[in-house]
């Protein structure tokens, strides 16, 4: 697998090349939220992201199936006002979703986030 090449911004997946796309996050509403809008016959694979909540809210991450990637419905991931997470650069990515699936956000109540992530279709 090569490296990233920062003259260019292409990763390397196998034989393939991959260009980092970016998304915002700027969410409030309870339930699923789509932040990656799906991509026929593509996965979206999450590589780096930060996340900040404005209150007290739990959430995590499902595909367009609703299939959970990264946290689930029971625990999902807790955030209390002005709190949240970062996840550092990672070539082989945090989480993907189901091939031809959006990458959205479930909220457990009408509380704001905010971030940005970054992700490459694969």
């Amino acid at each position: 697998m090569r490296s990233l090449h920062h003259e260019s911004s292409i990763i390397g997946i196998g034989t393939a090349d991959a260009i980092p796309q970016f998304a915002n996050i700027k969410e409030v509403t309870s339930g699923d939220n789509v932040l990656v809008a799906a991509v026929g016959g593509k996965k979206l694979r999450v590589i780096s992201m930060f996340l900040v909540a404005a209150g007290t809210v739990t959430v995590y991450f499902v595909d367009g199936a609703n299939a959970a990637v990264a946290g689930d419905a029971t625990t999902g991931i807790a955030l209390v006002a002005n709190s949240g997470f970062s996840l550092p650069f990672n070539p082989v990515g945090w989480f993907e979703s189901a091939s031809g699936q959006s990458l959205d956000i479930n909220l457990n109540g009408a509380v704001g986030v905010a971030g940005s992530l970054t992700y490459i279709e694969v």
